[in-house]
């Protein structure tokens, strides 16, 4: 028996009954997190907010971070030992009792998060790109997809936590900002590296 969680992306890409039902005729279960590490991980931005008076970078995207590396002054800027939300997804599912021993696949939307979520080495558990997914299983054209305008995690992430908040995406957009050390001025920097969104990650779009 093999697992698998459809990140919250590709969930809103596809008919869920109709999804689903491909993916067991090609052996995978689908997985859900019991925890909402959506708040979680916002609340813990929150609390390391009110422990630094630096800028706190938005680690959840590791394309940005690894773009803004080189322009990142330590002294002015903390980047924040937490995991991107789908990382911690990964992490639960891999500890649940009930998926011990089994094949377990957690689907990202770009090859970033895969590498990132692969680095950390959990007990069989595999991160890929949705896209690969659909390739190693020859599975492309066996399902109707919704092409998204808009993201189902927009930006605005760290909005209502009464603090001064920048949000930017796409590369060059980054790349200026911190060139031009504006993120000095902040209490968070939210960045996604992909313009306005995760539905645009190089995992996600099958027609390019």
């Amino acid at each position: 028996m093999k697992y698998i969680f459809i990140n919250p992306v590709v969930a809103n890409m596809y008919a869920k009954k109709e999804l689903d039902a491909v993916l067991l005729q090609n052996g995978y279960h689908r997985m859900e997190v019991l925890t909402d590490w959506h708040k979680v991980v916002k609340e813990k931005y929150d609390k390391l907010r009110k422990q630094t008076k630096k800028t706190i970078l938005d680690k959840r995207c590791p394309k940005a971070m690894e773009t803004i590396l080189p322009y990142v002054h330590d002294e002015k800027a903390l980047i924040p030992d937490i995991h991107p939300i789908l990382i911690h997804c990964g992490i639960e599912l891999a500890n649940r009792t009930e998926y011990q021993g089994y094949e377990k696949i957690i689907t990202t939307p770009c090859q970033s998060l895969a590498d990132y979520g692969n680095a950390i080495g959990l007990e069989d558990t595999t991160f890929i790109s949705w896209k690969e997914f659909l390739k190693q299983l020859h599975i492309e054209n066996a399902l109707q997809v919704k092409l998204l305008k808009d993201s189902p995690i927009p930006p605005g992430y760290f909005q209502g936590l009464n603090a001064k908040v920048t949000s930017i995406s796409g590369k060059d957009d980054i790349v200026n900002y911190f060139k031009n050390d504006c993120y000095t001025q902040d209490t968070f920097v939210e960045m996604l590296y992909c313009h306005n969104g995760c539905h645009n990650g190089d995992g996600v779009c099958i027609d390019e």
